[in-house]
């Protein structure tokens, strides 16, 4: 049911729920990346296996919207939650007395990855079912305090724990997050219209797609654009964070897992400060401006860059100055990412109508996806061959970003002479 007031019944079971089940991958993200990389320290292994993951959300993200705006979200949390317990139950099982299992950790991240495909653009097409349109802006701000929460929660839980206890205990906590996620959920109220099948499930799903990319190409053409762009950022973008981040600390800088995790930290710190900020920033700088956070984002990327430099990595026998620039820089760009996120995330969900809202998303999750796998195995390679020169990427990175802030801020302005017309 849509309430009037933000922090009602069913938002504050979804804002929880998400919580506890994001803390809990949180660690184990952590703990993967520290497992990984102490095992065989190569960055090009390590984006392999976050890449192949990342497949079935290329592939299954827009049914997993159809299957969000045709079937209960209620019931499609629920099952999907029970459901990751159940196999992260049975995987921690599995690596009891059976240590340096790569390969087991890369099919399970391929599986919860392929529930998360699902699971993922079911939530955020709930989020307007039970609130206000006039608290869009707060709500997805909300939902993003609470992700970077987890990030800044998350590694320093796992630090802790995977010195101390190993990597089965932080599975463990994440199956039992999982299902207190998934129990809590049974006491949402979800809006739910059953709409008729015209024909088999596969086929009605693939059409709904099919009608979705054509509502967004006849209707809300900036929309599909802006999505467009965004894979292409996360072509570059992302393995910034999802490799460069680890490598950098764990294998240029040689800290150790405690400073890596307060460094993960602190970048979950500026996407909390980014996301509480957000409204403000939101009303001083509209969609219209956007183009503006991504220059001032390329500012934190080439700030990262500059941290690698020979002069400051060479100073200490563990760069701690370049550690501490490193982190300073990454905090800068995550707190612009959270606004970007945010302002992009708010601005779809007021431009497609609400019978469209779950495949939109998923076509969301998939587009912003589809080039990530491609992004880390390159960049994995990149960090691997230019380990003495990494500021080169940076750099790069740096002027990929200033031109994808002229082509949003051309398109912007194509689209407000439109309206004018």
């Amino acid at each position: 049911m849509k309430e009037n007031q933000l922090f009602n019944k069913n938002f504050i079971i979804i804002g929880i729920g998400q919580f506890i089940s994001m803390f809990g991958n949180s660690m184990q993200r952590f703990a993967f990346s520290l497992y990984i990389l102490d095992l065989t320290g190569s960055a090009a292994l390590f984006a392999l296996i976050i890449s192949i993951a990342i497949i079935p959300t290329i592939i299954l993200a827009p049914i997993g919207g159809a299957i969000a705006d045709r079937a209960s979200k209620k019931r499609i949390m629920i099952l999907l939650d029970f459901c990751c317990a159940a196999i992260i139950g049975v995987f921690s099982i599995f690596i009891y007395g059976n240590p340096h299992q790569i390969l087991g950790i890369g099919v399970l991240i391929f599986v919860l990855s392929t529930i998360n495909s699902i699971y993922e653009p079911t939530v955020r097409a709930s989020i307007p079912s039970v609130i206000a349109k006039e608290h869009y802006t707060a709500g997805n701000s909300m939902v993003s305090q609470i992700s970077a929460l987890t990030m800044l929660l998350g590694p320093i839980s796992a630090g802790f724990l995977y010195g101390f206890y190993g990597l089965q205990t932080i599975l463990i906590i994440n199956m039992l997050s999982f299902l207190i996620s998934a129990i809590m959920e049974l006491f949402l109220t979800i809006p739910f219209e059953k709409t008729k099948m015209e024909s088999s499930p596969l086929v009605t799903y693939l059409n709904d797609i099919k009608a979705t990319l054509k509502f967004l190409y006849y209707e809300r053409p900036l929309v599909l654009s802006f999505l467009f762009i965004c894979a292409g950022i996360n072509l570059f973008m992302t393995p910034l964070y999802t490799v460069g981040v680890p490598y950098v600390e764990k294998i240029t800088m040689g800290i150790s897992n405690e400073l890596y995790g307060i460094s993960e930290a602190i970048l979950g710190v500026g996407m909390i400060f980014g996301a509480l900020l957000s409204p403000l920033i939101a009303r001083h700088n509209p969609f219209e401006k956007i183009h503006r956070l991504f220059l001032l984002m390329g500012i934190g990327i080439l700030g990262m860059g500059f941290c690698l430099t020979p002069w400051l990595m060479d100073n200490s026998p563990t760069p701690l100055t370049a550690y501490g620039f490193f982190t300073f820089f990454g905090f800068i760009l995550m707190f612009f990412v959270a606004n970007i996120n945010i302002q992009a995330l708010t601005f779809i969900q007021l431009q497609v109508p609400q019978n469209q809202m779950g495949k939109t998303m998923a076509l969301t999750t998939a587009l912003s996806t589809v080039f990530m796998p491609v992004g880390q195995i390159l960049f994995g390679q990149l960090y691997d061959h230019l380990n003495s020169e990494l500021i080169v990427i940076y750099i790069l990175v740096t002027g990929l970003t200033f031109g994808i802030a002229k082509i949003i801020h051309h398109l912007n302005n194509s689209y407000s002479d439109v309206k004018q017309a």
